[in-house]
């Protein structure tokens, strides 16, 4: 699944998306430089050149951190802070091209 943030979306498209895979794997929410958000399985590890083909990209959710799943899905929280960070960088950066959401 995957958010094209040119498009309206919703709190409810991030839950989804967080919803959209199980946490049994390491994953990373990332945009691409057409605005596309989706989340990559991180169990093959990326570089910085791939990194810089980027908008921007957030941490690595460690396996079973409950970033993404059913629960992170269900998180009003963490799903409103997801959505915040990608509506306040995209499509203009303002924190950088790495994004941190804290918990």
């Amino acid at each position: 699944m995957t958010i094209d943030l040119n498009q309206e979306w919703t709190h409810a498209d991030v839950s989804a998306l967080l919803g959209s895979v199980s946490d049994d794997r390491d994953w990373r929410l990332e945009v691409d430089k057409q605005g596309i958000a989706a989340l990559r399985d991180k169990t093959t590890p990326t570089d910085t050149l791939y990194d810089q083909t980027l908008h921007c990209f957030l941490e690595t959710w460690h396996e079973g951190t409950d970033f993404v799943g059913p629960s992170a899905a269900s998180d009003k929280g963490l799903v409103a802070k997801i959505a915040q960070a990608l509506r306040d960088n995209y499509p203009d950066l303002k924190a950088g091209q790495f994004l941190f959401i804290s918990t």
